[in-house]
């Protein structure tokens, strides 16, 4: 009879801390315990551009190298399903191509020639043939003024750089013939001040020396 009694009791008890258990959301005896979920991989996405030009293909990280990728990510991205009836240019005015290719997480998605150097200004084809497999026309658009700027910013070089404003290669080459302007300024300030001063004296040694001398005559 004891035995049936403590045997009950321990039954009872072993039922009273599992539930006690489940209630704070500790795992129950011989459960598993649950495997915490994967935290998602980040998006990392990635532009190449490569060329004829360029010795080898410099490749341009969204975690890396945030602001030229930014950059030539603006000069593409608008175009993924775009349309256009822009005409393309004879061969001999399109000047040097760069092939940009657009990834993510190492997969290719989309592809453009640019063409910064373009009669008329900057010029891109879109091919009807994309890495993703999405169906698109091939088509030509007209690539927006900062091009120039940003295949710069990502290492490009593109001859001399033009002299207008608002560029990479024209801002610094203007900042460096306006220096000596500057400094040349200065120094003719600096000169006509200290000139300026010289004269002062000597008109306060005259005045001085009148009035030294109109004093002794009276």
């Amino acid at each position: 009879m004891q035995g049936i009694v403590k045997g009950t009791i321990v039954k009872i008890a072993a039922g009273l801390c599992a539930a006690a258990m489940l209630l704070i959301g500790a795992p129950a005896f011989g459960a598993p315990t649950p495997s915490p979920k994967p935290s998602p991989s980040p998006t990392v996405r990635s532009i190449t551009i490569s060329s004829d030009t360029l010795g080898a293909p410099i490749v341009l990280r969204s975690d890396s190298h945030q602001r030229p990728f930014t950059a030539m990510a603006g000069e593409v991205d608008w175009l993924a399903g775009g349309t256009s009836t822009l005409k393309g240019l004879p061969a001999d005015k399109l000047g040097p191509k760069f092939t940009v290719l657009s990834a993510v997480n190492g997969v290719d998605k989309q592809t453009y020639d640019l063409y910064p150097l373009a009669a008329g200004g900057p010029r891109v084809f879109r091919p009807a043939a994309q890495p993703d497999k999405r169906k698109v026309t091939a088509a030509w658009f007209l690539g927006r003024f900062t091009m120039d700027a940003s295949l710069r910013g990502a290492g490009v070089l593109l001859g001399t750089a033009p002299p207008a404003a608002g560029g990479v290669g024209g801002g610094l080459v203007e900042s460096a013939t306006a220096e000596p302007d500057i400094r040349a300024m200065v120094g003719d300030w600096q000169r006509f001040v200290g000139l300026n001063g010289a004269v002062v004296v000597v008109i306060a040694l005259g005045v001085f020396a009148i009035a030294y001398a109109f004093r002794r005559t009276i």
